[in-house]
C-alpha cells in the first residue's frame, strides 16, 4: 500500500514540478521537514526507552529512598551547559541540586571547587551518595557524579543528559580523577 502511495505520490510530484519549480521546492521542502520530523521521533522513544530502562536499575539498587526518589525525578533531564533546573543541568548542578535537596548541603557549583572541598577516599570505599570525579577534558577535573551502589553512578552526561552508567566501563575507569565524601 505504501508503495503505491509513493508511486503516485511521485507521478503527481513531477507533473506539478513541470508546471511550477516554486512548488517542486515547497514539496521538497516538505518531505524534508517530514522526514527529520520522524528521525526525532524515533530519538525521543529511544530516549524513553533508556530512561524506563534506567528507573528499572535504579529501583534494582539498595538505596535510601531520598536518594532513589530524587535521582529518579532528575533521570532523563536534558544536558545544558550551566544548567541547574530540570529543563537542563550539567553535571555539577545536578550534583549539587541532589546534595541540596537530600542531605540539605551546599556545594560549590563546578565539579574542581567540589572536588578540592571534599574529604578524598579510596575508590574501595564509595558509599552511598559520594562524589566520583573525572577528568574528560585533559585539564584536571571536569565532570562530577554521585556514587549510588554496585559500581553505578548517576551523573549529567553531556550527550544524554542525566543517567546512570557503571564506573567499571573501560573508558570511563580510565577517566576517574578520585573520589570524595562530602557527609
Amino acid at each position: 500500500m505504501i508503495c503505491i502511495f509513493l508511486d503516485e505520490f511521485r507521478v503527481s510530484f513531477l507533473s506539478c514540478a513541470e508546471k511550477s519549480p516554486t512548488l517542486k521546492k515547497l514539496i521538497t521542502y516538505g518531505l524534508i521537514a517530514l522526514i527529520f520530523m520522524s528521525t526525532s521521533c524515533r530519538v525521543k522513544k529511544a530516549s524513553i526507552t533508556t530512561k524506563k530502562i534506567e528507573k528499572k536499575e535504579l529501583s534494582d539498587l539498595h538505596l535510601k529512598r531520598e536518594l532513589r526518589n530524587e535521582i529518579k525525578n532528575w533521570l532523563g533531564t536534558p544536558y545544558k551547559y550551566g544548567g541547574n533546573t530540570k529543563k537542563g543541568v550539567d553535571c555539577s548542578g545536578f550534583v549539587q541540586a541532589i546534595y541540596m535537596e537530600v542531605y540539605e548541603l551546599k556545594l560549590a557549583r563546578t565539579s574542581k571547587d567540589m572536588y578540592a572541598a571534599c574529604k578524598p577516599i579510596k575508590m574501595k570505599e564509595l558509599r552511598e551518595g559520594d562524589l566520583i570525579f573525572f577528568n574528560y577534558e585533559g585539564k584536571g577535573v571536569s565532570h562530577v557524579g554521585i556514587y549510588l551502589a554496585d559500581n553505578k553512578y548517576a551523573h549529567a552526561s553531556a550527550s544524554k543528559g542525566v543517567v546512570i552508567s557503571d564506573i567499571t566501563d573501560t573508558f570511563v575507569r580510565k577517566k576517574i580523577v578520585g573520589a570524595g565524601r562530602m557527609r
